[in-house]
């Protein structure tokens, strides 16, 4: 290992052979005593996978909430899935839970704001697209019973990737969709 410093700062490298890997950490500080560390994101990164089963709407505009083509694609499939396994009898139901994420960037004060109007969008746009569906099914046929949406954010504390590329953070500028098991609905009354 070796150190450097001056008045201001203090650098530390770490070479480990073989194979060649070179990791650098920067101790920022003016004093030892008082020195914080900064670590490369790149080597703690720890991705948080979406839930089993989930149907992911990536690569929102930065700063936005607006659907694209790709995402009202997917909101149709959606809910043509949900209609055909979802609620047929009277007593059935169906769990949705539709959770909107954000990337890092922004003012940390108005985090979870913009993954909750994502989450808002999608599920407008699914309860209208599954209500034009039904309204295509004949009447007897229509299936009966309830689905429950639950929406929420998590703002950008589950990111998929990490925040330090572009493409990572349109990864994290996420909607998930998950759907739950026939019959088991939180009580919502």
């Amino acid at each position: 290992m070796a150190r450097y410093h001056d008045l201001e700062y203090e650098y530390e490298f770490e070479y480990e052979t073989p194979p060649p890997l070179l990791r650098i950490r920067v101790v920022h500080g003016r004093s030892w005593g008082a020195a914080r560390e900064f670590e490369d994101e790149a080597d703690f990164f720890d991705p948080v996978p979406p839930p089993a089963g989930a149907r992911l709407l990536t690569r929102f505009a930065f700063g936005g909430a607006s659907l694209t083509a790709a995402h009202r694609r997917t909101i149709v499939q959606l809910a043509k899935d949900l209609l055909r396994d979802g609620p047929m009898g009277n007593l059935d139901c169906l769990d949705v839970t539709i959770v909107g994420h954000e990337d890092e960037l922004g003012e940390p004060a108005r985090f979870g704001a913009l993954g909750q109007r994502r989450a808002e969008a999608v599920t407008k746009a699914l309860a209208d697209e599954m209500k034009r569906q039904v309204a295509r099914i004949p009447a007897a046929s229509r299936p009966r019973g309830q689905f429950v949406i639950t929406v929420q954010t998590l703002g950008p504390t589950r990111p998929m990737r990490s925040n330090l590329t572009a493409d990572g953070r349109a990864l994290n500028r996420r909607v998930e969709v998950t759907v739950g098991r026939p019959g088991l609905c939180p009580d919502v009354t």
